[in-house]
């Protein structure tokens, strides 16, 4: 399912519930306005009798949206989830086209580039059928490099090992970290607002993060809060989530106010995203364009070398040798 494709699924099946249809006529509906394999599996295994969070894994959703859908079942908000997943998703799709845009312009100058190089070889005096089939195999090797490095990150996205590397890249891990941390705080609001014990409420967040060890965090924190230990200690042992809302915790802990300490959180979370976001959407395609240039610049001097330099050389060895 294409991410537009996506995002409409989700604001379409809000609207639906929301309006009391039930969601096995919502999945029958959908299915065939937007024709993907993804919901024909979800509405046979709901008719089946299946959850909706079961039948959402069987269509291969991602951890993240299973679990915030069984979130939304077990608190019987399921139309705010589908929001806030159309949400989530049309963020997503806005930081990609904000990071595409940027990159066009590098691409220009790395055809560019592979232009000069012919040109050079035409200065150069070799021959036309030479430089044609040069400039054809360049452009081949640079959209075929292209296309490696898209695949590579993008694979790298869905493995475990790849998104633990991703969170220690400066910038990118400072925008993953945000995510995984709103969507660590809106499955607990969701859940917790519901009636769901506190216990399970946590387990859920962290199995809905996105985090790369979030099940091993979700089983150790319904064990220790089932044991009494508090969700603030809790908070300031787990360094993936942010320093500053210990205090916030602590404090609904203090006044029994959690859902409203919750609210406030999931409300900063979301602030900072969009933070990272933009810090992203600006960083990375300078450092695109940096190393771009390092590799025009690469590229003139060694055809200015070529071309130029050590004919030069090569002539002044000739006459060395000829006075001798």
């Amino acid at each position: 399912m294409t991410l537009r494709h996506r995002i409409r699924f989700y604001q379409q099946l809000a609207l639906l519930v929301r309006a009391g249809v039930p969601i096995r006529g919502c999945l029958e509906r959908l299915k065939e306005r937007l024709s993907e394999k993804e919901l024909a599996v979800v509405s046979e295994k709901v008719n089946a009798g299946e959850r909706l969070g079961e039948a959402f894994a069987a269509a291969g959703f991602s951890a993240f949206e299973c679990n915030l859908v069984i979130a939304g079942e077990r608190s019987a908000h399921l139309d705010t989830v589908f929001e806030h997943l159309a949400e989530y998703w049309k963020r997503d799709l806005e930081l990609r086209q904000a990071l595409i845009r940027p990159l066009i312009y590098p691409l220009v100058v790395l055809n560019l580039a592979v232009l000069l190089m012919s040109l050079l070889e035409f200065v150069g005096s070799v021959a036309e059928p030479v430089i044609v089939i040069h400039l054809i195999m360049r452009v081949v090797v640079l959209y075929a490099l292209i296309f490696i490095v898209y695949t590579l990150v993008r694979v790298s996205w869905s493995s475990p090992f790849m998104r633990g590397f991703w969170l220690r890249v400066p910038i990118i891990g400072g925008s993953l970290r945000a995510a995984y941390a709103y969507r660590w705080i809106t499955a607990l609001r969701l859940e917790f607002g519901a009636g769901i014990s506190l216990y399970r409420a946590v387990g859920d967040a962290w199995r809905a993060s996105g985090y790369v060890d979030g099940e091993q965090f979700a089983e150790e924190g319904e064990q220790e809060l089932r044991q009494g230990v508090d969700l603030s200690k809790l908070v300031l042992r787990w360094q993936q989530l942010p320093r500053d809302w210990v205090d916030f915790i602590e404090t609904g802990q203090i006044s029994g106010k959690f859902e409203e300490a919750f609210t406030q959180l999931e409300a900063e979370a979301a602030r900072a995203w969009k933070l990272a976001q933009d810090r992203m959407t600006e960083w990375v395609p300078k450092i695109c364009y940096f190393f771009v240039l390092l590799i025009v610049a690469a590229v003139v001097i060694h055809l200015m070398k070529a071309f130029y330099v050590d004919p030069m050389v090569n002539a002044e060895n000739e006459n060395d040798n000829t006075g001798r």
